[in-house]
């Protein structure tokens, strides 16, 4: 449970600032690579952790859909071929799907893929990623922009209405947080 969402939310913040940084670099290096993987992971983990936590974000951020293009699998996906995204993925065509916080979150946390993608002239455009799970079916791709968005909408958001009621029957708890 997150107590002190600004100590979630300023670093978010600062990620988002970071990667926008590495959208508008003319060539990344192997460090740079590296730091927007942990930059990646580490908000996609906080973004989780603060949707995760009912008082943290508005439901109208919680419940956000996100902009994913999806690739169909042409064969199976191991340790000694998963670098092969070309020969694994269709490119040839894809699907632009919305896609909950959650299910986001998740298949870059659980990541059996995970590779950032460089545009020709030489920053970050976005990353492709798959779960372990789903590795077999289908390769996501997302826009920078959509996760600089994102990390910026949950760092920015800051409920200031909580309305709780239970039900008298059931017992069930329902939270409103605008």
């Amino acid at each position: 449970m997150v107590w002190e969402s600004e100590n979630w939310k300023l670093p978010l913040l600062k990620l988002a600032k970071r990667l926008a940084a590495h959208k508008a670099t003319q060539e990344l290096s192997e460090a740079q690579l590296a730091q927007i993987e942990r930059d990646i992971f580490i908000g996609f983990y906080s973004v989780r952790r603060l949707t995760e936590t009912p008082t943290k974000v508005t439901d109208q951020t919680r419940t956000m859909l996100l902009a994913v293009s999806k690739f169909a699998n042409l064969k199976p996906v191991t340790w000694r071929n998963n670098h092969r995204l070309d020969e694994l993925y269709d490119f040839s065509k894809y699907n632009q799907e919305k896609r909950s916080i959650p299910f986001v979150c998740g298949g870059v946390i659980h990541s059996f893929i995970f590779a950032p993608c460089v545009s020709e002239e030489g920053g970050l455009s976005g990353f492709f990623f798959t779960s372990d799970r789903e590795k077999d079916k289908f390769l996501l791709f997302m826009d920078i922009d959509e996760v600089i968005a994102l990390f910026r909408q949950i760092g920015n958001d800051n409920p200031s209405v909580i309305e709780s009621s239970r039900d008298p029957v059931t017992g069930v708890e329902t939270l409103i947080v605008k």
